[in-house]
């Protein structure tokens, strides 16, 4: 506490030095640069892109893992090890423990790793991934027990968790504002690659080796090999080191991100993120929104909320039958072939990653998050109106299969931009706080669906009569509309605004579906720094 008081006071000095205050004489806070078109940006910022991609590959692992979960528990071997003598399939209490357990493993890396987020830097928070990855690939490699598997899917949970709170936030703030969403896209991209990976893995090893479920295993290791190689090389976050004071490591952050870059105006982009840290200081101070639950105080709890909307969402609109459950699902609905399916889901998604990553910066998060979770409602009501029919049939079982590619085209892209939401709406101050927390929240209600969703396909045994099978659609097409409606009403669209811009529009209390349309005082002074009119 002491040493945030110092830095406050070291930064007052600052930014008093710099006539930080709003009115005439303040600086900007959006800096020139960020007044590009995205194409422009895409064309000018070859080598962060270079760098940005470099960092997302590592979502390849924890895809490979998740699917790897899922896929794998329909592997004779992996069966023959873990399931209760004389049955062909693993009892659905098993598979939900595991689902479970690396639900709620997510949620204890997300907790848990903010504050070193936070207080010791990206960088080192990336190095404490990497070592929880090698810590379960390795329990992975040596079990032979259900139980063991268990503790496997807590690190694994734990490892994937911390990444998917750290990577997009990093990702948005190494970023051009421009095409934040493209590289918060490209996590996503990455992870569903891995997920492809799996899938033809198993897939392949299938025809070869049925009773073999230790190779896929094995593979894992070169990847994060690999990603420990990449996180060496990385730059601190710009943000992260101006927020704390440290210019000097800030501005050879930019250098290192922006080289060769034809007028990039490094001191411009410090100034920028200098000012809006300090006024969010300022203001927080101002309205006592500090401390340790600073999150959940005024605006910050309504930002804390939109955060992890789109995440929560995905939850309810069937994320786990879809992506964590899908060769479990597919057995069950007796197709002959669940990794053939589970492949084509994978390139379906890959596909709405690609439009996605490709138009988000350009027609904006909102309109791409909201209505392709409405599609999935639909989606899912079509597959349990299926349910109610003999869906083993050959003619129904490829209809529950188009259904289910819907839903997951629809979702994938929906769901990835949810990682946008998290990085981009909370305050830089409480940027890796908030982040935390909301994807926390999300993977609480994981932790709930991943237990409850095989029991209701299953039941709670292979002879159980009390199970939905595909009906199970019925109920995931209740609980989307309910919070799909509420996403219509509170997700606002902030694609190409600055932080500073974005904090505007909050403490304005400006209406969340007109943020598109709002011109913040923050871009009206820049523009006219920069001898620019609004139109």
């Amino acid at each position: 506490m002491a040493q945030q008081q110092e830095m406050s006071k070291s930064q007052m000095e600052m930014v008093e030095n710099s006539a930080i205050v709003h009115g005439d004489g303040a600086p900007v806070m959006r800096a020139m640069a960020d007044d590009l078109s995205v194409w422009q940006s895409v064309r000018k910022y070859k080598r962060v892109g270079i760098i940005a991609m470099a960092a997302a590959f590592c979502a390849s692992l924890d895809g490979y893992q998740i699917n790897l979960n899922g896929g794998i528990i329909s592997n004779t071997g992996f069966i023959h090890k873990m399931a209760t003598p004389g049955t062909s399939i693993i009892a659905g209490q098993y598979v939900s423990a595991w689902g479970g357990i690396q639900s709620a493993g997510q949620f204890i890396g997300q907790v848990l790793l903010q504050f070193v987020t936070e207080g010791l830097g990206r960088k080192p928070a990336l190095g404490v991934i990497w070592l929880t990855l090698v810590l379960s690939i390795l329990i992975e490699t040596l079990t032979s027990r259900w139980d063991h598997w268990l503790v496997a899917k807590l690190f694994s949970g734990m490892g994937v968790g911390m990444l998917q709170s750290t990577m997009p936030l990093y990702l948005s703030e190494i970023s051009p504002t421009q095409l934040r969403g493209f590289f918060i896209n490209a996590y996503s991209f990455w992870f569903v690659l891995g997920q492809l990976f799996a899938s033809v893995a198993l897939y392949e090893l299938k025809k070869v080796d049925p009773t073999n479920y230790k190779t896929p295993i094995y593979t894992q290791w070169p990847m994060v090999g690999l990603i420990g190689i990449i996180f060496v090389f990385l730059p601190e976050s710009p943000w992260w080191l101006a927020s704390k004071g440290k210019l000097d490591k800030t501005a050879k952050a930019l250098h290192f991100l922006h080289s060769g870059v034809e007028d990039y105006d490094i001191q411009e982009q410090i100034e920028v993120m200098t000012a809006t840290v300090m006024i969010e200081r300022q203001t927080a101070e101002l309205n006592k929104e500090v401390g340790m639950w600073a999150v959940f105080q005024g605006r910050n709890l309504l930002r804390f909320l939109i955060s992890g909307w789109p995440k929560i969402t995905q939850q309810f609109v069937g994320l786990t039958v879809f992506n964590t459950f899908a060769v479990y699902f597919f057995q069950y609905a007796g197709n002959k072939n669940p990794f053939l399916v589970t492949v084509i889901l994978s390139c379906v998604q890959l596909i709405s990653l690609i439009l996605t990553a490709t138009l988000t910066d350009a027609f904006g998060r909102r309109p791409l998050t909201v209505y392709p979770y409405a599609v999935t409602v639909l989606s899912v009501l079509c597959l349990g109106i299926i349910g109610c029919f003999d869906y083993t049939k050959t003619a129904l079982s490829s209809l529950l299969i188009f259904f289910a590619c819907l839903a997951t085209f629809s979702t994938s892209g929906a769901s990835a931009i949810g990682y946008a939401y998290a990085a981009e709406i909370p305050q830089q101050r409480l940027r890796a706080r908030t982040a935390a927390w909301s994807l926390a929240s999300s993977n609480l209600i994981g932790i709930m669906f991943s237990f409850c969703t095989p029991l209701m396909i299953n039941g709670t045994s292979s002879t159980s009569t009390h199970k939905w099978g595909v009906k199970t659609g019925f109920f995931f097409a209740g609980t989307g509309a309910v919070v799909v409606i509420i996403a219509w009403f509170i997700l606002p669209e902030v694609a190409r605004r600055t932080p500073a811009e974005i904090d505007e529009m909050f403490e304005k209390k400006v209406n969340l579906r007109k943020f598109d349309k709002h011109v913040t005082e923050v871009q009206v002074h820049a523009d006219e720094l920069h001898h620019k009119t609004i139109a």
